[in-house]
């Protein structure tokens, strides 16, 4: 048993008798002519650990004087007195500040619990108690989202996991760690979210988690500084837009009927006609009333008088990120304005869409319709399915991934049904008012900010749009996609496979949206010929052997010969497009 961990098992009379007698164990090795190699006054229990670096708290590092010889009697006895007063002076500072020491962080036995003995287990512990804050405890196995709690043997012990899951919070709530290594990320922003849900969402577990003492106020105060410290050190952007989570949540709630349902479009110079075409179709074709917003990243992505354009037309207001989160928006980069846009956008029920996006039904279906964002505040797409994939790095950085999650292409390997491209993110649908959705958007936006993206994001997935899902996983906050995988919009080759845009479905496999707007390829002009529209092509298994992909080339454009084509090849009417 170590020293430090010994002597917090006795009474702090019987530790300074303690103390005595090692100095008379000291006079005896002196007098054996041992030498003393060094004084470690500051006792190691006190020491804490900053992710992958270990530092000190709150004392300076410790006295290690050089190898101590003594010429005389009398400065022998100096040493020993020194050394007394000094161990005199080192148990009065434990015995003051121990009280102080966060009371998470010590097991039933009073011992100073290290990070590394709390980070054994703590990927399962968060993951449990995440599913239970979920609801899952008795579920049926086909009704869970997580399913961690479906592997217990026994009931689950609420006390226990709460018990290292709050340890571990206090611990780590202000401790910096490296930024690129995503598994403490995930640790981290599970710790805030569990904080957070239990103090504001779930209080009437309170009582139960503060036993034995049973000091409610204590725990809440805990609670608070975990939510408040944490946010700063994942999000310290936030800041000066939003004071707290808690008060951004709270505005997305109350926010009146105008700003309640709304869809943000990001565009810069290149896409400028194309996110007037997407207005203008949603207007004046689909009759879409919903108020829209234009994200653009300052004065040099869109000039004065496109920003005129946008702001002429009906309900429509033109938006700089740069306004919103300045610390971090202020280095935005492509893909990365998309999450920030999202959570910066005045609407608490948001749709964010790529310019070169086109609907074949008002988008307000999502709002009104949707099962999927009815039960979980979100709606994602499938990609289309291409290439196989390893996903050694999402397991690597949730070694907790959840359930559902292994129903998803992305986690295959060496199987038929693999992509490495998993979701599309030309369309994504958010409730920010729930805390779960807010927690995971906030995440997103993590994990697209500069350090992030460019140290390990962009590195392991193809921009922004693997993030959404992912931060969803990470934090355990049930989600779901739509049906059917990434298809086809356009003509039929001479293979009779469909070529064209990146075609998608409502949850009924009604045409809905597509990518890619309306020329036959983008990439080579704007002026370069229009995309003719007479088939689309649907994707219903995600399975890369039994559907065909023609990759693009700078002709021609992604093609898609499904497996069964006379149920997934439909030629367009406007019936089927639901046009009046």
């Amino acid at each position: 048993m170590a020293p430090q961990r010994a002597l917090s098992m006795f009474p702090k009379k019987t530790e300074l008798v303690l103390i005595l007698v090692t100095i008379l164990f000291v006079i005896w090795t002196i007098g054996s002519r041992w030498s003393l190699k060094e004084l470690d006054i500051m006792p190691r229990h006190l020491e804490h650990r900053r992710g992958p670096q270990s530092v000190r708290l709150p004392s300076d590092a410790p006295v290690r004087p050089p190898p101590l010889t003594f010429q005389d009697l009398s400065e022998f006895k100096s040493v020993v007195g020194n050394a007394l007063q000094k161990a005199l002076e080192e148990q009065q500072w434990v015995i003051q500040h121990r009280q102080s020491l966060p009371s998470g962080t010590r097991d039933e036995n009073n011992f100073q619990l290290s990070l590394e003995s709390l980070e054994a287990d703590i990927d399962v512990l968060q993951a449990q108690f995440l599913d239970y804050l979920n609801g899952e405890e008795g579920s049926e196995e086909v009704a869970v989202f997580g399913g961690s709690l479906l592997k217990l043997q026994s009931s689950f012990d609420i006390s226990k996991t709460w018990k290292r899951v709050h340890q571990y919070a206090m611990l780590v709530k202000s401790a910096e760690y490296n930024r690129t290594e995503f598994l403490h990320l995930g640790r981290r922003a599970r710790a805030n979210l569990i904080a957070y849900t239990v103090l504001y969402d779930k209080p009437s577990l309170l009582p139960g988690l503060s036993m034995p003492s049973k000091n409610v106020k204590k725990l809440r105060r805990e609670l608070a500084s975990v939510v408040d410290e944490s946010t700063v050190l994942l999000y310290p952007w936030l800041k000066p837009t939003h004071s707290s989570i808690k008060e951004m949540q709270t505005r997305f709630v109350n926010k009146d009927a105008e700003s309640q349902e709304g869809l943000v479009i990001c565009t810069g110079k290149w896409h400028f006609e194309m996110a007037v075409h997407l207005i203008e179709t949603l207007r004046k074709v689909l009759q879409c009333t919903l108020p829209i917003e234009v994200h653009y990243g300052g004065p040099d992505d869109l000039p004065p008088d496109m920003l005129k354009a946008f702001n002429a037309m009906p309900n429509v207001r033109t938006v700089s990120i740069l306004d919103f989160f300045p610390l971090e928006t202020k280095l935005w980069g492509g893909w990365s304005m998309k999450p920030f846009a999202l959570l910066g956008s005045r609407f608490r029920k948001v749709i964010i869409i790529d310019a070169d996006a086109l609907f074949l039904q008002d988008p307000r279906v999502v709002f009104n319709q949707s099962n999927i964002f009815r039960q979980h505040g979100q709606m994602f797409y499938h990609d289309r399915t291409l290439g196989g994939n390893d996903p050694w790095w999402f397991k690597s950085i949730n070694p907790q991934w959840s359930k559902f999650s292994e129903s998803l292409r992305y986690m295959g390997k060496d199987i038929a049904r693999s992509s490495q491209h998993e979701m599309e993110s030309g369309v994504v649908a958010v409730d920010k008012g729930r805390t779960g959705v807010l927690h995971s958007l906030l995440l997103v936006c993590k994990m697209n900010s500069k350090l992030e993206r460019d140290g390990i994001t962009y590195r392991r997935v193809h921009g922004d749009k693997e993030t959404f899902w992912i931060s969803w996983d990470l934090i355990r906050v049930p989600y779901k996609f739509t049906p059917t995988f990434g298809g086809t919009v356009g003509y039929m080759n001479e293979k009779n496979h469909v070529c064209g845009g990146l075609f998608h479905t409502d949850e009924q496999s009604n045409p809905f949206w597509w990518n890619g707007g309306v020329l036959a390829n983008k990439h080579i002009s704007k002026d370069a010929e229009f995309m003719k529209f007479d088939y689309v092509a649907f994707d219903t298994t995600g399975d890369n052997k039994k559907n065909v992909w023609e990759w693009e080339t700078p002709t021609t454009p992604f093609c898609l010969g499904p497996e069964n084509a006379q149920r997934e090849v439909r030629e367009l009417t406007r019936r089927l497009f639901k046009l009046k």
